[in-house]
């Protein structure tokens, strides 16, 4: 039985009614509505829209939606834009409570059809099947597993991988990944002139299991046993000298937490998209049995990327954030949502802390670079810089572009280590 009202297929604007074909013919919503069955509406508050009925791969024009997406007709076009203005690419960000849209109907039924409202508007605004496939040898990378002590999981099996020589950098995935998110940055090891790029899964994730003292559902994040186990690894791994530890989202939140609680463990942070604190990233849909998290997730945090990231590369952004472990990705945002607040490390920051790099990507719109431009303001040695191409996840939508911003904010904590406590630029 229907539950909202939306446009029929008489009354398609010109701006949808390309939108049945263009779905008929995507391979890629073919794979994504394969064994689903759903009527959804796209419709502008200005007039127009389209029903869509999808049924095991195929599109036609339907009747009845179970849901309908409402945006502004502003909105809309902000979408369709060939260049669309960083935190605007994607429908979510013009949604309650960031944006004027909203979602009429079933709620449950949006949620768990989110990948095709993605994949829809996509072709909407013109981005087609394009693909630029890029070479992914992984020859030059190594992979070992270290044995760690973590309060209160106990001894974990920590997975490592790690690629090029010299100067240490130890890199943090985000929440719900594992260290393939710097496959392509570890490709390009050998750009680092004297560094060795190091990546680890956090226990629970990728190839790093749960705990020892610990079941498959009891994982909990604080602010103390993330920083605890970051500094447990870098001791592990018997480093000639301290390294610099880079993390985004969750883990750019983490490696201050680090610079403030273990100091002398690291001879730098560069961090991420973090902002003072975050909000509006944790939902009851991330754990919901009725939502199939290997979809839900992924497409939550598709859109935070810049839609002039290379497809290939923000397609394995999509197909990692799949491969999660069940509820990890809400445990890591509970963490990222309540535990972490500037607030709390601000008294543990000091001469001794060491140098400090924040620097944001202009498309994230879940930690826009304002917020991360307030957080380093409130921070004794740190750096501001921007990161106009990138979105959420820098190091792995784009990792050539990042390698050059990594590379500044490297050279940046040498300059600063050696010759200044910092400042803000």
């Amino acid at each position: 039985m229907s539950t909202a009202a939306a446009e029929d297929d008489g009354s398609q604007s010109p701006q949808f009614a390309s939108l049945p074909s263009l779905l008929g013919g995507d391979d890629e919503f073919g794979a994504l509505s394969r064994a689903v069955e759903v009527t959804f509406a796209l419709t502008a508050r200005g007039g127009g829209g389209v029903t869509l009925r999808v049924d095991d791969g195929t599109v036609e024009v339907g009747r009845d939606p179970e849901f309908v997406v409402e945006l502004d007709d502003s909105s809309w076009r902000e979408l369709a834009a060939p260049q669309p203005v960083p935190g605007t690419q994607h429908v979510l960000a013009h949604l309650a409570p960031r944006g004027t849209g909203t979602v009429r109907g079933d709620q449950l039924a949006f949620a768990q059809h989110l990948h095709l409202v993605r994949r829809a508007v996509e072709l909407l605004a013109g981005r087609g099947p394009a693909r630029d496939m890029i070479g992914r040898t992984l020859a030059g990378v190594s992979g070992r597993y270290l044995t760690v002590s973590v309060a209160p999981w106990g001894e974990c099996e920590v997975f490592v991988e790690s690629a090029g020589a010299g100067r240490p950098v130890v890199l943090l995935h985000t929440a719900g990944a594992d260290s393939r998110q710097f496959h392509g940055l570890l490709r390009l090891a050998d750009q680092f002139v004297g560094r060795r790029l190091i990546a680890f899964d956090l226990p629970w994730h990728g190839r790093s299991g749960p705990g020892g003292n610990a079941g498959n559902l009891d994982y909990e994040l604080t602010s103390e046993s993330y920083a605890g186990c970051v500094a447990a690894v870098i001791a592990a791994l018997e480093l000639p000298e301290p390294p610099v530890i880079v993390g985004a989202s969750m883990a750019g939140a983490a490696v201050l937490e680090v610079a403030a609680r273990y100091p002398g463990t690291i001879n730098g942070a560069v961090s991420c998209q973090a902002g003072p604190r975050v909000a509006n990233r944790h939902n009851a849909w991330q754990r919901s049995p009725r939502v199939n998290q290997a979809l839900f997730v992924p497409e939550w945090t598709f859109g935070l990327m810049s839609p002039h990231s290379p497809k290939s590369e923000r397609d394995r952004v999509w197909w990692g954030y799949s491969q999660g472990g069940y509820g990890v990705y809400e445990r890591d945002i509970t963490y990222y949502t309540r535990s972490w607040d500037v607030d709390n490390i601000l008294p543990l920051l000091d001469e001794d802390t060491p140098p400090l790099v924040l620097m944001s990507g202009a498309y994230d719109y879940s930690v826009p670079p304002e917020a991360t431009r307030e957080l380093a303001a409130l921070l004794p040695k740190a750096l501001y810089h921007d990161m106009p191409e990138l979105g959420h996840f820098p190091h792995a939508e784009n990792p050539a572009v990042f390698a050059g911003h990594l590379a500044w904010a490297l050279a940046a904590i040498d300059g600063v280590a050696a010759n200044s406590p910092g400042s803000i630029t």
